[in-house]
């Protein structure tokens, strides 16, 4: 089975989320990341605990990086939507999310195929982040307090090995 740039880009982003989020001092019982945007999870309860899901846009297209080469430049759009249990978790995770990745500017891109230790094996340069609430007329009550991250992130890399 081949693996695409892309596959190695979202389980980067997904560990490089796990682990700021740990470091910050979330733990397991206080939210959970998905891997979408729960339109269907959630019934009219409210939330048990706070939910982050990652949404990924790939449709940049890319552009050459250097003429004469076969280095291609991407810019990634990253969404990160917070779903919490009040507008405060959801406000302070999203935020922590967005200050770990100003304040790092970098996330490493792993190498997927060696588990467990996925050694880093390049960067991805983060250009962008901010963060916004997310009002919803009528919500549902998991509806309520929902922020969103989006992140710009820059990724070089040689378009003949982008799928291995």
């Amino acid at each position: 089975m081949a693996i695409t740039r892309e596959d190695y880009v979202t389980q980067s982003v997904d560990k490089y989320l796990r682990r700021i989020l740990a470091e910050k001092g979330y733990t397991d019982d206080t939210f959970e990341i998905i891997p979408s945007f729960p339109h269907d999870r959630f019934d009219d309860t409210p939330l048990d605990k706070n939910y982050v899901a990652t949404g990924f846009s790939f449709d940049d297209g890319g552009r050459s990086a250097e003429m004469g080469s076969n280095l291609k430049h991407r810019l990634y759009t990253i969404e990160f939507f917070v779903i919490g249990m009040t507008d405060v978790w959801a406000k302070n995770l999203a935020q922590g999310v967005k200050f770990a990745l100003e304040n790092d500017q970098i996330i490493p891109l792993l190498d997927i195929t060696v588990m467990p230790s996925l050694p880093v094996i390049d960067a991805l340069v983060v250009a962008s982040v901010s963060a916004e609430h997310q009002p919803i007329a009528k919500p549902k009550p998991w509806q309520e307090n929902i922020w969103t991250v989006h992140a710009r992130i820059e990724d070089t890399y040689d378009a003949a090995a982008a799928i291995s």
